[in-house]
């Protein structure tokens, strides 16, 4: 008989829960359905942009560079750099220009980043920092990151010499971007 009455006091506090539940959703204007809908839109777009954190240093200390060649840095292949952001800490001649170019985009397709110079923490002569934010565009991914020595002569980089990436949000490559290759080709 208790057990009964537990049975029927758990089922009327449901039914009530339920009926209140329906009310606010008709007082409110909104449908079990459209609930759904949002929660679907919702998780469309949270599988659309990927927020993560990740980060590479890459200590670039005594490594050489041949002439005309690079170091490949970062890849993201699946997906591309929706948001990021690249320091450099590299050889700058006394006017604070860099001979080397950081290079992004989806390979084989990288074109050199636009860098900002760092004033305050650059020494001109010897290193500077700079730094360029990280942004894929509409029919422009950017999935790879590398550091090119456009020169003709072989570049042994210095003591400090480093690149940090950060990687704050990335995206599935559209299909038609695929893997459109690698660096070599």
């Amino acid at each position: 008989m208790i057990g009964q009455k537990r049975f029927s006091v758990g089922l009327i506090a449901t039914a009530i829960f339920l009926t209140g539940a329906t009310i606010t959703l008709f007082i409110s204007g909104m449908s079990t359905a459209s609930i759904a809908n949002a929660q679907q839109s919702t998780a469309t777009t949270a599988a659309s942009k990927n927020v993560v954190r990740d980060s590479a240093i890459i200590l670039l200390e005594g490594k050489a560079i041949p002439a005309k060649g690079f170091i490949h840095l970062y890849d993201a292949t699946p997906y591309m750099i929706t948001n990021g952001h690249i320091a450099a800490n590299i050889p700058c001649d006394t006017s604070s220009v860099s001979p080397l170019k950081i290079l992004i985009g989806q390979a084989p397709a990288v074109k050199p980043a636009q860098l900002e110079l760092v004033k305050p923490l650059s020494s001109p002569g010897k290193l500077c920092i700079y730094h360029v934010d990280v942004n894929s565009k509409p029919g422009n991914p950017i999935t790879d990151i590398a550091i090119q020595n456009p020169t003709g002569n072989t570049m042994t980089l210095p003591s400090a010499s480093t690149v940090v990436i950060g990687v704050n949000e990335i995206s599935p490559l559209p299909s038609s971007a695929g893997m459109q290759g690698n660096m070599t080709k």
